[in-house]
């Protein structure tokens, strides 16, 4: 006679994140009915070293804790995981708790759309905290606005894109009563507010003392190579053959492959170690207060960041009369439509040029 074995009632799993990390919940199964419930508790996939292993087995001794209180809870019938729903979650801890976690290169912006959504709760509802069930579509068309009325070109739709990710993290952890995210929003088409070097400035910047030479040879690099700021900052000698530059890049993990010009080349220097970094670098806030002073030292009055060299790199490619499609390659974008924020500001500078000539008197 087969022996019987009884299942269960609640069962411990892990689900793997986008961020390699993994979350932790109940699948509880009751009168053909299964239900989940996440505990907001997280395992580091791969450990190295001893603060994560520590980390990990305190959130699986907490996990099994809940998870022998709610198989009681099951066995005497008063287990009840409505009840027990996410939704009463406080929505900013989540969004730290998935800040604390996240690898990616665009994690200072990540943080940063924390900072901007804080602001709008305080200063529109004198809110400092907020649960998930009262994250709704208005609340979120006002932080969209808000943004808007805040910040100009790119900044309104890079803060709410980082919101938004965390928004359907939530979803897909089962925070919400239902999706709070508004179906086709649009943003103003503000251009991008970021200044923009034109090529007799950036020869203007390569003349003019910097203060830390690395910095220097690194933002004139980046103005004619179109790289960010965290490529450059791990760019190795080993990514250079002869004259062509290949790197996988932080922000989409593409491959780009880019022919180096004179410019480049002389910026980069004498060839070091493979593993040698090119531009030992400082912080990125560092570097930024560096260059903003080295801005202002040369006499140009514009809102310059490290980005900004990228943005002068493709608008000067299009103003020397270089299609998109090429400019698309050499930025290494997934996608032409990335590219086409671009065509605006050429445009504008054509249409500043062409007014710039002389009146004609006839």
């Amino acid at each position: 006679m087969k022996k019987q074995t009884n299942k269960e009632p609640v069962r411990l799993r892990q689900r793997k994140l986008s961020n390699g990390n993994l979350s932790l919940y109940l699948d509880y199964y009751n009168g053909g009915v299964r239900q989940y419930e996440y505990l907001k508790l997280y395992l580091i996939e791969k450990p190295k070293n001893a603060l994560d292993k520590q980390s990990n087995q305190s959130a699986l001794e907490l996990a099994q804790r809940i998870k022998a209180k709610r198989t009681e809870e099951a066995l005497l019938g008063n287990y009840d995981l409505q009840s027990k729903s996410l939704s009463h979650t406080d929505f900013l801890k989540f969004y730290q708790a998935y800040i604390t976690t996240y690898t990616k290169a665009d994690y200072r912006v990540l943080s940063a759309s924390l900072k901007k959504f804080k602001a709008y709760l305080k200063e529109r509802f004198g809110k400092e905290k907020l649960l998930c069930k009262e994250l709704t579509q208005n609340l979120i068309i006002g932080y969209k606005d808000y943004l808007e009325a805040n910040h100009t070109g790119e900044g309104p739709l890079t803060y709410f894109n980082r919101f938004r990710k965390v928004v359907k993290h939530g979803i897909r952890e089962n925070l919400f009563p239902k999706n709070p995210l508004p179906e086709k929003l649009k943003f103003k088409s503000g251009g991008m507010s970021k200044g923009v070097l034109s090529l007799d400035e950036v020869s203007k910047l390569a003349s003019t003392e910097c203060g830390n030479e690395t910095i220097k040879r690194a933002f004139l690099f980046a103005c004619n190579t179109g790289l960010r700021f965290g490529d450059i900052k791990v760019l190795q000698w080993q990514d250079i053959s002869n004259d062509e530059l290949l790197i996988k890049q932080n922000k989409t993990q593409e491959v780009n492959r880019l022919r180096l010009n004179r410019n480049a080349l002389t910026l980069i220097g004498e060839k070091g170690k493979p593993k040698d970094l090119i531009f030992p670098l400082p912080s990125f806030e560092g570097s930024v207060k560096t260059v903003k002073n080295w801005v202002k030292r040369a006499g140009i009055e514009k809102r310059i960041t490290w980005h900004s060299a990228r943005h002068s790199f493709a608008t000067n490619i299009l103003l020397l009369g270089y299609d998109i499609k090429t400019l698309s390659q050499l930025l290494g974008h997934t996608s032409i439509k990335h590219t086409q924020k671009y065509l605006t500001i050429a445009d504008e500078r054509k249409a500043q040029a062409v007014n710039a000539l002389p009146d004609l008197n006839f």
